[in-house]
């Protein structure tokens, strides 16, 4: 049923920038390892900061609908938004989901950039018109990140609504569930001081 499916949604383009970062960070430690000159030291560090960051900001994100509700996983934190608490859904920047007096971005789903939005073209929105109620942005398209991580979520929410399984009018009443990622913070900070010290070490 609609009311129990769980999806994840990952960011495309993010998921292709990762691709191509670790693809540099690879041709950065292969350069310093090929030239064996200890002036290059610092390249060790600086390619396993460049492809952890890949990892935590472009690939490991994403939107997760589950039958709480809806998890976004961003870089350095994670939120759970309860389908009790959740008001709107957004997405003119980047998938945003509203609750009473607050907002929580999807950085996993951005929103097209024009020649994105010229490309999959309005003839694909006719679905999402329905969920909207409106007029739809570019934003909104089938075929971009934040639109499909939007259908996605906006569907559910409708299905959930439908049949009565999510309570109405407590939303401000609802705890809406943050972690901090103190891993990937901590690993990043370990990175670039382990970064810096080599450059000053081999400057």
């Amino acid at each position: 049923m609609a009311s129990t499916s769980s999806f994840t949604i990952h960011s495309r383009f993010n998921r292709r920038m990762a691709i191509i970062t670790w693809v540099v960070a690879a041709v950065i430690l292969g350069s310093a390892l090929w030239s064996g000159d200890e002036r290059y030291a610092w390249a060790y560090p600086a390619a396993a900061l460049i492809a952890f960051l890949a990892w935590a900001a472009l690939w490991r994100p994403y939107v997760r609908v589950e039958h709480d509700g809806v998890r976004l996983r961003n870089v350095t934190h994670s939120v759970l938004v309860p389908w009790a608490a959740l008001i709107h859904v957004e997405t003119r920047y980047a998938l945003t989901l509203f609750t009473p007096g607050r907002r929580f971005v999807a950085w996993s789903a951005p929103a097209p950039g024009r020649l994105t939005s010229m490309r999959v073209g309005r003839n694909e929105v006719n679905r999402e018109s329905r969920l909207v109620g409106g007029d739809v942005r570019p934003s909104d398209m089938i075929g971009t990140d934040s639109g499909d991580a939007a259908s996605v979520v906006r569907e559910q929410w409708a299905a959930r609504l439908k049949a009565d399984s999510i309570p109405v009018g407590i939303a401000e009443q609802v705890q809406v569930t943050r972690h901090i990622d103190a891993l990937v913070i901590g690993v990043s900070v370990a990175l670039v001081a382990a970064t810096v010290w080599a450059l000053l070490m081999t400057g």
